[in-house]
């Protein structure tokens, strides 16, 4: 122990120079002990925390993600309705309709010019506070 560590002790702790010297004193003797000691001092809950502290554990291993289906997406049934109802109508019209992708858009030509047609349905706006 050195004088250095005593007066950083009295400054650290705001300690007289005899009680620094005691912690210094006391702190070697700890570091002297062995492991078996210091466990017996420690009571049933220190003993849990040491041992999660000390526990090395094995390494995370990293998330593998599956994406070989892709997401099953919901049929808006409203959607189709109204793209049944727009397709009897363009054909009435003399329009070439083509069988669509999904519910919500349509490819039609007229007069050999195609056309796409996608209905959009909004979310209800958010109520503000």
């Amino acid at each position: 122990m050195t004088e250095q560590e005593i007066l950083k002790t009295m400054k650290a702790l705001d300690v007289s120079r005899a009680e620094a010297i005691g912690i210094l004193k006391e702190d070697e003797e700890i570091d002297r002990m062995e492991m078996s000691q210091v466990d017996n001092d420690l009571t049933a809950e220190q003993k849990k925390v040491k041992k999660q502290m000390t526990k090395a554990g094995e390494k995370k291993k990293p998330t593998v993600y599956k994406f070989d289906k892709p997401k099953e997406r919901k049929v808006d049934e409203t959607k189709k309705r109204f793209l049944t109802a727009i397709k009897v109508l363009l054909e009435g019209a003399g329009c070439a309709v083509e069988t669509p992708k999904t519910e919500a858009e349509m490819h039609f030509t007229y007069e050999d010019e195609s056309y796409t047609l996608k209905l959009i349905k909004h979310r209800a706006p958010k109520d503000s506070k």
